[in-house]
């Protein structure tokens, strides 16, 4: 049976539930235990205080977690790490050679986000600190961690995004991807594309899936939402329904039907392919994975192929 929809939480893994916007199974924080706790992806600042709690209630605390581990930069991956490292000093971050310094300096990325958020930024994410140089590690896949007992090897994922990685910890079997394998809620049993502005690149990503496979893991960690067995078909499908919207989305603007009109259908088929009934889970989909935001970066990557030739 699989993993997926479940909670996961053994002695060497856990997934807490950020319950961003008091929505469950939205945004997940995955836990490597040991000699050196570490967080995967500790979501955005507004959800601080409930991975404060979850932590707590399986009796652990933010002063006992030594290192913070970064898939991406985007705010509900990485949002709350000023704030943590903020509290807790001790705390060694770990990010993208090519995110690291909108970490340091976080106005530019801010504001970025502020474009596409509005007035729902602070509600969303909460306010955004900057961390210390001194504190962060830069990676640019290739590495070995060491973390206690724990050894993890760290991969380039573009696609999603250009300062994208994957931790993969070849004893367990896991993969932790962010966003590399796109969203999958609990109850579905595929995978909705997550392509919102600015810096999605079709064709590494779909190399990266490729480097994905060939690891092997028998585990996919999803920040949108948790753990997934089924690692194979979640891929081979994932690759075919990334493919399909960036063709759909192009043909759409081929066409010259107005922009509205190109969403909508986009939503539509997003809505198809998942059979989404209840108005629970179309909320949850529409935090996790926004079809605006999703054509709109599949938009923007087909202005630029078209600007490069």
């Amino acid at each position: 049976m699989t993993k997926q929809n479940q909670t996961l939480w053994t002695e060497h893994i856990g997934v807490i539930d950020d319950m961003h916007l008091d929505q469950s199974h939205v945004i997940a924080t995955h836990v490597f235990f040991g000699a050196e706790p570490a967080l995967v992806d500790p979501g955005p600042a507004s959800t601080v205080a409930n991975l404060e709690a979850e932590l707590a209630a399986h009796g652990l605390a933010f002063g006992d977690i030594r290192h913070i581990l970064l898939t991406h930069i985007h705010l509900d991956h990485a949002g709350a790490t000023g704030t943590l490292v903020a509290r807790y000093p001790h705390l060694r971050v770990y990010v993208h050679e090519r995110g690291a310094s909108h970490m340091i300096a976080p106005d530019r990325l801010i504001r970025s986000a502020t474009r596409l958020y509005g007035a729902d930024m602070e509600r969303f994410w909460g306010k955004i600190r900057p961390v210390p140089e001194q504190v962060i590690t830069t990676l640019a896949g290739g590495e070995t961690l060491r973390l206690g007992e724990r050894t993890l090897s760290v991969y380039d994922a573009p696609g999603h995004a250009p300062h994208h990685v994957i931790y993969f910890d070849k004893a367990s079997g896991a993969a932790c991807v962010g966003d590399t394998a796109g969203v999958r809620l609990p109850g579905f049993a595929r995978a909705r594309p997550a392509t919102p502005p600015p810096d999605v690149d079709i064709e590494a990503w779909l190399r990266t899936l490729d480097v994905l496979s060939g690891l092997e893991p028998r585990l996919l960690l999803l920040t949108h939402f948790g753990p997934i067995e089924d690692v194979a078909e979640h891929i081979t499908n994932y690759r075919e329904t990334l493919v399909r919207w960036a063709e759909f989305v192009r043909e759409g603007m081929a066409s010259g039907t107005d922009e509205a009109t190109q969403i909508a259908r986009l939503q539509a088929l997003a809505d198809e392919e998942l059979h989404i009934e209840s108005e629970a889970d179309f909320a949850r989909y529409k935090d996790a994975s926004p079809v605006d935001l999703n054509w709109h970066g599949l938009a923007r990557y087909w202005r630029q192929r078209a600007a490069e030739r």
